[in-house]
């Protein structure tokens, strides 16, 4: 054989052999049928158009829709459900809650990989805080809803209390270990050069602002953000002292497929800065979740709009808060691609080669320096994931990173 068809072929099989290195492993995995219900009123009357049904679909709540993940106790996690069925207007009998859960992965193929669903924290406003009109305005409690906020991340804070990002304003809520929402809504400043905080503000086109100013005939609205396009994701420092909520979609006046990452001061509950921007690897995709992994690096899932067999980008990449480009864009390294996971003991029962193929995977958490879990958010009773006409589950991978992340101080399981 000649030296330079030796050369290729053995060029080739180390590509081949680093490839196949590179791949996340499937470590552990649960699943959560799509069709769960949780106790209290029935749902889903409305439509995309606000148009009420003569009955509702749903005789309870849907768990479903998880959007963000932290460690709950003795063992369990805390999702958070979004704002409901996709939109303000067919949302209004969806009820805001953070589940506490109990997985059981399949870590070899004679598990079980169960998931329970454990107690809730309902959220509500008894004491008026909003200071706008909600869907139970008139009622004690005051339960919150998907048409009130669409909730997609949180930070739990060592007083017990939580901090959320949403998307309709968006704005950061502040709400008590019992679900109490305990100040107004933080509106997001816009910080950015030429602009003045005090008055100048990212709003999208579901903020209350700008759905009660009634623009002149032929003028723009006042939103300067997409629908849908606020704090998907969220994480702290390792003390807790400072947010970094990342929109989801990029703010009038800057590069299209840029999103800004904010620095927000707890103590006086105040946004301090852009830290930076991050940049998707192609416009039209999103974020769905951040998570810390120590003081200046964290992990961000970026995905595409497809699911199933037309699913092209589902990755997680590493950030740090201190390497920026010219441009002003964090500097990205891949951790996983979920569309290329090993499954060597075929835990999900797809074969060796794993595909996490849904359309809004919204859930990453650090759980050591070599493992993270990774969950979907699965758009109930929305398809695609695993057939055209399946409802899609909410799936628990663990997966096996390739290289050791360098955890901070109390990330992780402890």
């Amino acid at each position: 054989m000649p030296n330079s068809r030796r050369k290729i072929l053995t060029l080739s099989l180390c590509l081949s052999l680093l490839g196949t290195a590179a791949a996340t492993e499937l470590v552990g995995y649960a699943v959560l049928p799509a069709d769960t219900f949780a106790a209290g009123p029935a749902s889903g009357q409305f439509a995309g158009d606000g148009t009420k049904a003569a009955q509702p679909r749903f005789s309870g709540q849907p768990v479903q829709g998880f959007s963000g993940v932290h460690f709950g106790p003795g063992g369990s996690y805390v999702f958070m459900p979004d704002n409901g069925f996709g939109s303000k207007y067919n949302s209004s009998d969806f009820l805001l809650r953070l589940y506490t859960l109990t997985l059981t992965p399949k870590t070899t193929p004679a598990g079980t990989g169960a998931v329970n669903v454990g107690s809730f924290l309902q959220l509500r406003d008894p004491d008026r805080k909003v200071p706008f009109l909600i869907v139970n305005e008139n009622t004690p409690d005051r339960l919150l809803t998907g048409s009130d906020f669409d909730i997609e991340s949180f930070v739990p804070m060592s007083d017990g209390t939580l901090w959320i990002g949403e998307e309709f304003g968006p704005f950061l809520l502040h709400v008590s270990a019992d679900g109490r929402v305990l100040s107004a809504p933080v509106p997001t400043p816009d910080l950015a050069a030429g602009k003045d905080p005090a008055k100048d503000l990212v709003r999208s086109p579901s903020n209350p602002a700008v759905l009660s100013a009634s623009p002149a005939p032929g003028a723009t609205g006042t939103a300067n953000l997409g629908g849908s396009k606020g704090f998907e994701g969220m994480a702290a420092n390792t003390s807790f002292s400072k947010l970094y909520p990342l929109l989801e979609g990029t703010v009038v006046g800057d590069t299209a497929g840029t999103l800004r990452l904010y620095e927000f001061d707890v103590a006086s509950a105040r946004y301090t800065r852009i830290v930076g921007r991050y940049k998707l690897e192609a416009p039209a995709n999103s974020i769905g979740d951040v998570a810390t992994v120590n003081d200046n690096e964290y992990l961000v899932i970026e995905r595409d709009q497809a699911s199933g067999a037309d699913a092209k980008l589902k990755k997680i990449y590493k950030i740090d808060l201190t390497k920026l480009d010219a441009d002003g864009n964090f500097v990205k390294t891949e951790v996983a691609d979920l569309l290329n996971i090993r499954d060597p003991q075929n835990l999900a029962g797809f074969g060796p080669d794993f595909r996490f193929p849904f359309v809004t995977i919204e859930d990453v958490l650090v759980l050591d320096a070599n493992t993270i879990l990774v969950a979907n958010d699965n758009n109930y009773p929305g398809t695609g994931g695993r057939g055209a006409d399946v409802k899609d589950p909410n799936e628990f991978l663990l997966l096996k990173l390739d290289a050791p992340l360098t955890l901070g101080n109390g990330v992780g399981r402890r």
